[in-house]
């Protein structure tokens, strides 16, 4: 049964336009290390961090968690996967998924053009 779900649409032109400023806080706690090396790694970085901001921003609506602080950011993890990517929780996301019931957690990422949008199912 679905316990919670979150969406989120980010336009990465204003990425883009950060990263060219050397504005985008890459190392502020909103991602974690193995993030920015994926994001670093990929061949438009500014997209792969709006894709990754999105996933975290849907899976803190999906748990209905309100981020009163960037350190929730940093306790959500997308991995790029095979098939995907996959979200893991730490801290107080983690807490609140336990409170849920979640035992498996989905995640969708679509782009189109510089809109980059995220579905996060999660399910117990």
């Amino acid at each position: 049964m679905i316990v919670g779900l979150g969406i989120d649409l980010f336009d990465s032109s204003r990425v883009e336009r950060e990263l060219a400023r050397g504005d985008w806080p890459r190392e502020d706690g909103i991602f974690t290390q193995g993030e920015i090396a994926h994001c670093n790694s990929t061949a438009r970085p500014a997209r792969s961090y709006a894709a990754c901001f999105a996933a975290k921003e849907a899976t803190l609506k999906a748990l209905d968690l309100r981020a009163d602080d960037l350190g929730f950011f940093g306790e959500v993890e997308v991995e790029p996967v095979a098939c995907g990517y996959r979200l893991t929780l730490h801290g107080r996301p983690k807490a609140r998924a336990g409170q849920l019931g979640v035992r498996q957690a989905k995640l969708s990422i679509a782009r189109h053009g510089r809109l980059i949008g995220a579905v996060v199912i999660l399910e117990d």
